[in-house]
């Protein structure tokens, strides 16, 4: 498949595809009188890449991921190791943004007790 049918079947912009390359997620895409062609098995890396990174997985973690496959270290445990530090990335992400929304639920509950008392 050539880069511009795999961006309309897939909706990533070319650009992302071109980026994903650059930095190493895919090994070096054939191609056909200079234009990009995907086969099978980078149609694979690009539906785990585009699965990791909806799962919110930085790209540098996706970079490792994915190496210790081309490095014939492609170990589970290794893997999960990855698959946790993001998900406690994504935790400490969470918790800050729930002490956000308490900070912001105490200025407004501030502000209420305050607009009831001038009505008094």
């Amino acid at each position: 498949m050539k880069i511009k049918e795999v961006s309309e079947k897939y909706n990533v912009p070319m650009t992302a595809l071109r980026y994903y390359e650059k930095a190493g997620l895919f090994n070096q895409v054939k191609r056909v009188n200079g234009i990009r062609e995907y086969d099978d098995l980078d149609i694979e890396r690009l539906s785990l890449i585009l699965t990791l990174k909806k799962a919110g997985v930085h790209i540098e973690n996706i970079l490792k991921y994915i190496q210790l496959d081309e490095q014939g270290q492609s170990t589970s445990i290794q893997k999960i190791r990855i698959l946790k530090q993001e998900r406690n990335n994504i935790l400490d992400e969470i918790h800050q943004r729930q002490k956000n929304l308490d900070t912001l639920d105490c200025l407004i509950y501030k502000l209420k007790e305050e607009n009831n008392e001038n009505k008094q």
